[in-house]
Parts: C-alpha cells; structure tokens; sequence
C-alpha cells in the first residue's frame, strides 16, 4: 500500500513537469522563419483603374500608409518582412504611375509609389497579399476613395460631416520650425479628404474635393512676422471645395506636404540662391530609372538589349544600326543614356506605346516624310462629310473665325475733303485668310438663327475641329466692377473790420439815436444822426468794415469821445463761414471676361461753330458730353486676380465764357491689378488755397494798441481733393440660379 502511494505520487510529479514543459514551449518564441515580400506584379482594371500586387511569403496584414503630394508618392510600411525582391525599382508607367520601389531598413520594408500626381488610392488583404488600387475620374479631376475599399484603421479619428454632406476643415494653424522652416497644419475632419497642392506663379495652392470651410476660417492670415518664406494665407470657400491660396514673401523656396492621420501639414523649407540654381539644374527633361553602364566598345545593337531589358520596354532595332560604342555612365535616366547612344551614332527615334524603333536619322525622316506625303494624298481624296456642331456659350461667329484663321488688314486708299478746308484718308479693311484650321477643302458656315456651325470637311479633320469647338465653347466668368469717384472740400473764411466816424449830437428833445442799426433792406441807418427833426449825416474818417458782417448783422458800435456837439464814434465787424462738402458717384457694371464694357450718365451741351463751306460762314451746332463714365476691360487671371484696363471721368459744367460753358474735367486711365473683393485707390488730386489779405490805413493801421480801428484783416483757406476707387468682384457661375 505504501508502495502504491509512493508510484502514484511519482507518477503526479512526472505529469507535472511535463505541464511545465508544455507551457514553456507554448509561451517560449520559436525562430519561425520571418516574412519575405516575394512578387510585385501590376495589371490595369476595368475603369482606368491600376491595381498592384504585394505578395508575402506568409499570412499577410494591413500595412501602416501615407502620401505626400510634393513629390506625389505613396508609401506602405511593411514592419517585420523582409525584402526578397531582386530589382530595387520597377518601372510602370501605366496612367498617372512612373515606378515602384523596394526598400528594406531597420528591420521593415517600405515599398514606394512613384506618381506623375496625387491620386485617391485603397488598400485591401486577401491571405498572402496586399493589394494597392489606383483610380482617376474623368478629366484628371480627384475623386473620393470608397469606404469598403479602404482597410479599418485601428482607431479612427471621429469624422465630423456638415450637413450638406460635406467634409470640413477644422483647425488653420501656423508654426515657425528651425532653420525658418514654416510649417502649415491643417486639421481635416475625415482623414481620407483629397487634398491637391500645386503651384500656379509664384503661389502654391491647395484646394479640398468635397470640403466645408468654416466661416471663422474664412480669412487671411499674416504671418510674415514668423520670418519664414510664407506671407499671406488666404482661406476661402468655393462651393464644394476648400481653398487655401498660400503666398511667399520670397522666389527662395521648397515646399512639400505630408499627412499624419487628420493631420495635414505643408512645409515651406527657404534656400538660398545657389540652392535654387542646383534645383533648376535638375529639373530637366529625363524621368527615367536610374542606372550605371560601364563597357568598353560594346555593339550599339547589345547596349539597346540592356536598355529594353532593364526597362522592359520592347526596342526594335533596323538591320542598318551597327558599330560600336564605349560607355561609361554612373546614375543616369536610362531614357538620358539611350539618347546619348543614338546622338553618339546618328540613330533616331520613335515611340507608339510601349514599342520603342531605332533606326538611322536619315531612314526616320524618309519615313516620316513618305508618311505626310500619304497622310496628304488621302487628305485630297478621302470623301467630305457635314456636321452640325452647337455653340452654347459662344457666338457660332466669333468661332468661325477662329477656325478659318482670318485677320484684318486696313488700308488707306483715297482721301476725301473735310467741312474747313481739311482733308481725310479713307482705310479700307480686307479679310487675310492664314493658318486655318479646316483642311484646303473644308469650309464652314454660320446659322444665326440656331447659332450652329455647319462643317464641311474631312472625318480627322471633323474630330479636330470639334475638340477644338468644345474647348472654346465654355461659359466665360463674369466680373462686377464698382467704382467711387469722391469730391470733398473744406472751406473757411475769416473777415474782421472796423469804421470810425465823427457824429453831430443835435438831437430835439423826446428822441432817441441808435448808432448801429440796418433796415430791412440792409440801408445802413448807422451813420446817419437826428439833428432837431432832420437828418444829418456823419463824417466818416475810416470806412474798413466787413461787407459779410453787414449782410449777417454781425458788427457792434460804440462812442468813444464826445466833444461839444460832436461824438466819436467807432463800429467793430467780424464774419466767419465755414463749409464742409462731398460728392460721391458710384458707377458699377458687370461684364465678361476681356469684354470691354462702358457705362455713362450726364448731359450733352451744345455749342456753335462756325464753318467755311465756298468761302462763306455755315453756322454749325455740335455736342459735348458732361458725363459721368466707366469704361473697363478686365482680364481674370489663374490666381483669382482681376487686371483692368480702366477710364473713369467725372465731367461737370463750369464758369461761363464767351464762347460756352466751360467743362470742369476730372479723368484717370490706368491699368490695375486687383485681388478678387479687394478694394484700392487708383489716384488722387489734392488742392489747397490759404489767402490772408489787410486793408489798412497808413501809418495807423500799424500803431500798437489802436491800429486795428484803422484796417481790415480777411483770412481764406479752401481745400479740395478728388478720390478714386475700385472694387472688383468675380461673380459665381451658379449666382443666377440661386
């Protein structure tokens, strides 16, 4: 029994470490073989749609992805496998994809997108692989990618969609990083908002698909105290579409973006002079992969073998290419080293598709010109058809002259006498027919009625010249241009007088004198004194009063000695008149782009001349317009910018003269750029006019104490002055609708 007890214990010690062995295997990591990005493969779907193919050696997972929009890539970040690739970079160019590449570092492998553009793209996982979709809408124009196509992020940021359905920027900030770096972020409500960033002059752009701007967004930010390459960021809301217009204070610049999650950021890096030159310098002509040739008189026909083999392009070769060539070429565009070859032995070109023909220059231009000889022989006896095309935006003539290609001569041909002897040339204008786009056969007709194009012409050339039709056959942006043309003035005048007479006091008894008084018809009854029951006039030594004070009763009187019969007395006048005036015109008009536009109001005035018809006087009555005018032709530019030719008048009547009226002429002609909504000051005129002028008499009028009784002091001053603004507006081309 105790036996037993004892093989039965063993037995439990025995199931126990094996437990233990058990969970040290299960929970021990075992040297399992890592994964390994095995194919790359690309093909093209239904819709213009290009899908590439990771494969892995093993289950695969959704890979962490970001894009950048300068220069446009898409990067997928493979943690864990390993790259078993055998070529680092694969040519593609297939829509807007140029290459891929793959890259292993730091125990991950970043697989690279090269594109011509920013393109919506999704990623999805079936077992072993991964599976990257590029698609572009019609136009090139970006469009959203599909939620079910996308994987599921592990924590999506929460989406906040306006209530039209529209996506939202919520958040515009600025910061300044090292080196002056500015950096730009923009916090997006869905993650997956398309963003594309270009540059148009010397602004970069950066425009929303199917984004809300908030109203407090809606404004410029100043940031050039930030002392970084960035100035103005102007925020706006277009429809269904944010925009950012962001402008530099300098040419000295680099910029890209990047995009974390809701988090967009784009960073403007400044350069100096020579790093923009080296910039420049690169910017050249060839895009292609890269690669190092180093052979020592090799055949020319064994260096395009390598050529096609490396870029998997199908290169045919003529039996007449021979010789031989030395390369030695390190980090060059294979599409840079196969012209160097071709220029190295006389060689030319040409490319349809994905087929490359390399033959000597001489065959290729025999060719090409065997090949125009036939394009034009079947030009001169391939049938003539007719079409109707309808012009919706344009007049159907403006467009037939664009087609026939006709430009006006004038010349002068006759003269002819004038009414006061002169003389005048008469110009004759003809129609040039050059550079037409209808071939030697076609021609073109108008129906007003319908405003239709009837074409006559071959079948290519139908095609042509409807794309043609097509492309200028679109609605023309409209602009409304608000003017102000201010007249202020600022008038002031001072007068001070004074009189000193000598009175005799003989009045009778029981009567009463004023010495300062005016009758209702302004006499003067100041000077005037009873004498018993008549009238006597007084004596006046100093008479500098103020004819204005007289008229507005503003004087004061007094007696300043009497003696005997006889009373000194001395009358003190002031006036003072002030005016402040405006004049405000606003002329407004909407046009069409560069369609020149004139609006204008005020009189005609007429006026006699005198002509000699035969040696005799014929009187003759001509008109003059008194007009207020604006006359603009604006020009919108691709930046939002409106430039105007402009005349702005502002004519009114002046002083009579001998032979009329004269016209008081204020004008500006001019030429102006203007920010959309913005509002400037074309010119100015600014008058000023101070006058101060004494009537005195010698001597007294200059004594200390008692001199102003014997003069008269009058003070002017007027000032004018003559403003001119304009505020132009880009009208919206759903403003009619609404």
């Amino acid at each position: 029994m105790q036996k037993l007890t004892m093989r039965q214990g063993l037995q439990k010690g025995m199931r126990f470490v094996g437990w233990v062995v058990m969970l040290f295997l299960q929970f021990t990591p075992l040297q399992a073989e890592p994964l390994k990005l095995q194919s790359l493969d690309f093909t093209t779907l239904p819709g213009d749609k290009l899908q590439i193919q990771l494969s892995l050696s093993g289950p695969a997972f959704s890979p962490r992805a970001f894009q950048t929009d300068n220069p446009a890539r898409i990067a997928l970040d493979l943690p864990g496998v390993a790259n078993g690739l055998d070529k680092k970079s694969i040519p593609i160019n297939i829509g807007g994809a140029e290459s891929i590449q793959a890259i292993e570092a730091s125990g991950r492998t970043r697989v690279v997108l090269n594109l011509t553009e920013s393109t919506p793209y999704s990623t999805k996982v079936e077992g072993n692989d991964i599976f990257l979709t590029l698609q572009k809408g019609k136009g090139g124009r970006l469009l959203e990618t599909s939620d079910s196509m996308l994987p599921e992020p592990t924590k999506a940021p929460p989406q906040s969609v306006s209530t039209d359905g529209l996506s939202e920027l919520r958040n515009l900030d600025f910061r300044r990083g090292d080196k002056g770096v500015g950096r730009i972020l923009i916090t997006l409500s869905n993650p997956k908002t398309i963003v594309n960033i270009r540059e148009e002059g010397r602004k970069v752009i950066a425009t929303f698909a199917h984004t809300a701007l908030p109203p407090t967004l809606a404004r410029r930010l100043d940031v050039m105290d930030f002392a970084t390459p960035v100035q103005f960021i102007d925020a706006s809301d277009e429809g269904n579409q944010a925009k950012l217009v962001i402008s530099p204070a300098t040419d000295e610049f680099d910029y890209s973006s990047y995009q974390t999650d809701n988090q967009l950021t784009i960073e403007f890096r400044p350069l100096s002079k020579v790093e923009k030159e080296e910039i420049k310098k690169k910017a050249f002509a060839y895009s292609g992969e890269k690669l190092s040739l180093n052979f020592q008189d090799i055949p020319v026909r064994s260096v395009l073998q390598i050529l096609g083999d490396f870029t998997n392009l199908n290169i045919v070769a003529s039996d007449t290419v021979q010789g031989s060539v030395t390369l030695r070429l390190n980090d060059v565009p294979w599409d840079q080293a196969l012209d160097l070859v071709l220029k190295a032995k006389n060689l030319g070109k040409r490319q349809d598709g994905n087929i490359i023909r390399v033959l000597p220059l001489d065959e290729l231009n025999k060719q090409e010109k065997e090949e125009l000889e036939s394009q034009k022989v079947v030009e001169e006896l391939e049938p003539l058809k007719t079409e109707i095309i309808q012009v919706n935006y344009t007049k159907a003539e403006d467009v037939k002259t664009v087609l026939v290609g006709t430009t006006e001569k004038t010349s002068q041909t006759a003269t002819q006498p004038e009414i006061g002897g002169g003389s005048s040339k008469i110009s004759t204008t003809s129609l040039d027919v050059s550079q037409s786009i209808l071939s030697g056969r076609g021609n073109v007709t108008v129906d007003q009625r319908t405003n239709q194009l009837i074409v006559k012409d071959t079948a290519r050339n139908l095609a042509k010249i409807r794309e043609l039709v097509r492309q200028l056959d679109i609605p023309v942006r409209q602009v409304l241009i608000e003017s102000r043309v201010v007249i202020a003035n600022n008038d002031f005048t001072r007068e001070l007088g004074s009189r000193l007479a000598v009175n005799h006091n003989g009045y009778a008894s029981g009567t009463t004198r004023k010495l300062i008084a005016t009758d209702p018809a302004g006499n003067d009854l100041t000077k005037q004194t009873f004498k018993g029951d008549t009238f006597a006039s007084p004596d006046m030594l100093v008479d500098l009063g103020s004819a204005a004070a007289a008229a507005t009763g503003g004087s004061a009187g007094f007696t300043l000695l009497k003696a005997g019969n006889y009373l000194l007395d001395l009358e003190l006048s002031a006036a003072q008149t002030e005016g402040r005036g405006e004049v405000v015109s606003n002329p407004r008009l909407i046009t069409s782009d560069q369609t020149k536009a004139v609006i204008k109001q005020g009189n005609e005035l007429p006026y006699q001349a005198t002509a000699s018809i035969g040696g005799a006087g014929v009187a003759t009555i001509s008109y003059k317009q008194v007009v207020l005018e604006l006359t603009v032709t604006p020009h919108i530019t691709p930046d939002d910018n409106i430039l105007m030719e402009l005349l702005i008048k502002k004519d009114e009547k002046g002083e009579p003269t001998t032979y009329g009226l004269a016209i008081d002429k204020r004008e500006i002609s001019t030429t102006v750029q203007v920010a959309n909504g913005e509002t400037v000051v074309l010119g100015g005129v600014y008058e000023g006019k101070k006058t101060n002028t004494t009537d005195k008499v010698p001597f007294f009028g200059d004594l200390p104490g008692v001199g102003f009784m014997f003069r008269r002091n009058k003070a002017v001053d007027q000032k004018k002055e003559l403003l001119i603004f304009i505020t132009p507006k880009i009208l919206k081309q759903n403003l009619g609708g609404r």
